[in-house]
C-alpha cells in the first residue's frame, strides 16, 4: 500500500453501523456528522435500503450531498432525489431471473428493489424483521411497471436462512452477486454491482485516490466497500467475516462507534492508521 492520505471521505453503512439498535442516530453521531461537514469530509450513506428508504434516512441526518443504496446499484442526490448511477436489470433480465430462482425453489417467497419502491410477494415481511417499507405483490416478476427498473432481487425462505440460500438458488452462470445485509433474506444483484462499486464511483465523483477513502460496516453486504477502501472499519457487532477485514474495530453502533471514526477523519492528525492491507 502506498502511503496514507489524509481520509477525504467517509462512506458509512446504515443499519447496525451508523444507526443504533433503535435505527436512530444517537445524539454523540449527530455532532459528530456536524463536525465532519464543517471540516468538509463527506460522509455517505452506502446502505443496502431502497432507494425511497435511503433518501428519507439520509435527508433525517441532513445530508445535503450524495448517498448510495440497493447494495451499490445505485446513487442520487439527496436533496433532489435525482439518480447519477444506476446499474440494475436491463429490459426483461430481471423476469428471467425470478422465474429461474422460483424454478429452483418453489416455495422461495422473493421480491424485488425498483428505482420506484419495494415489492414483495406475500408472506416475506412475516419472515423479516423490521421489513422495510414495501408493496405487497401477489408475483414479483409482475411487481414493478413497465417503465420502472429492477435494481436487485430479494429472497426468503421459511426454513432456509439467508447465508445458505445462495448455495441452492445461485448458480454461477447466473452473472449474479449474491449476498445479505441482514441475517434474514439474501439478496441478488448484477455480477460486479456491490458496494465497492459505490465507494469506487464515489471517489472519482470527488476526484479523490482510493487511498483517501474510509469505509465502515457490520455485514457480509459491506466487505467489497471495505476491500476497495483506504481504510476499512468495523463496528464491534460486525459479522465476524467483517471484522476480520477491517484495519480498525470501533466500538459497537450502540455505543456510537462510528462517532469515533469521524472524531479521528476530522482531528488535527486524520492520517488514520493502516494495516497494510
Amino acid at each position: 500500500m502506498t502511503a496514507p492520505d489524509r481520509a477525504r471521505l467517509v462512506c458509512a453503512d446504515l443499519d447496525g453501523t451508523l444507526l443504533n439498535s433503535a435505527g436512530a442516530v444517537g445524539p454523540v453521531t449527530r455532532r459528530a456528522l456536524d463536525g465532519a461537514a464543517a471540516c468538509r469530509v463527506p460522509v455517505v450513506c452506502v446502505t443496502g435500503r431502497p432507494l425511497r428508504d435511503a433518501l428519507a434516512v439520509s435527508r433525517e441526518l441532513g445530508s445535503a450531498g450524495l448517498m448510495g443504496c440497493s447494495n451499490g446499484a445505485v446513487i442520487a442526490e439527496v436533496p433532489s432525489g435525482r439518480v447519477l448511477m444506476c446499474r440494475g436489470f436491463a429490459g426483461d433480465r430481471a423476469g428471467f431471473v425470478l422465474r429461474r430462482l422460483r424454478g429452483r425453489l418453489p416455495d422461495v417467497v422473493l421480491g424485488v428493489d425498483t428505482l420506484r419502491g419495494l415489492f414483495l410477494e406475500e408472506g416475506f415481511a412475516a419472515l423479516v424483521p423490521d421489513c422495510w417499507p414495501h408493496e405487497v405483490v401477489p408475483d414479483a416478476v409482475a411487481g414493478p411497471a413497465s417503465d420502472d427498473r429492477v435494481v436487485k432481487i430479494l429472497a426468503v425462505h421459511p426454513a432456509i436462512p439467508a447465508h445458505a440460500l445462495a448455495d441452492v438458488l445461485v448458480d454461477p452462470g447466473d452473472g449474479l452477486a449474491a449476498t445479505c445485509s441482514t441475517p434474514y433474506f439474501l439478496e441478488m444483484s448484477l455480477d460486479g454491482v456491490d458496494k465497492g462499486t459505490s465507494l469506487r464511483w464515489l471517489a472519482a465523483h470527488h476526484r479523490l485516490r482510493l487511498t483517501a477513502t474510509v469505509a465502515v460496516g457490520d455485514m457480509p453486504n459491506d466487505l467489497p466497500m471495505l476491500r476497495a477502501a483506504g481504510l476499512a472499519a468495523a463496528v464491534a457487532n460486525a459479522h465476524r467475516d467483517v471484522r476480520r477485514a477491517a484495519d480498525l474495530i470501533l466500538p459497537s453502533n450502540d455505543e456510537e462507534g462510528v462517532a469515533d471514526l469521524l472524531a479521528m477523519v476530522c482531528g488535527a492528525d486524520s492520517e488514520l492508521p493502516r494495516s497494510g492491507r
